[in-house]
């Protein structure tokens, strides 16, 4: 995070778990950003972000994923009530007026960019800035 902090750029993540189930589940796993309730999902849906199907869930890649996860110590944990297991997330770089300069709307549950590739995004962003006039 400090790399993002010296780029001058903000991480924050939004779950659409609510606030007492999210409070809950980051009293067990801290985070080292802001994370921000949205149950009934409207950034998702502002942000076009889509859903999955059943199919596309277990598919090998994402159990691959989850056992490797369990072999190393993980946990997986039970989707909780009134969250959407087959809701997509993505990532977006956004600036303080709201307008999105660069998005990845996720097309599998495994579909996410490194953080050396959103960290790329980031410099390019800056660099393609103008300067003052």
């Amino acid at each position: 995070m400090d790399e993002f902090r010296r780029l001058g750029a903000a991480v924050v993540a939004v779950s659409m778990s609510p606030p007492e189930g999210l409070a809950r589940y980051l009293s067990d796993r801290p985070m080292p950003i802001p994370i921000f309730a949205d149950p009934e999902r409207k950034l998702y849906a502002t942000l076009g972000l889509g859903r999955t199907s059943w199919g596309r869930l277990i598919r090998p890649g994402v159990v691959w994923r989850y056992l490797r996860m369990i072999a190393r110590g993980g946990k997986v944990r039970a989707v909780p009530t009134g969250e959407d297991a087959l809701q997509l997330g993505g990532d977006f770089l956004v600036r303080e007026d709201r307008q999105v300069l660069w998005a990845h709307r996720s097309a599998s549950p495994t579909d996410r960019p490194t953080v050396e590739n959103l960290l790329q995004v980031v410099r390019e962003t800056i660099d393609s800035r103008p300067g003052p006039a």
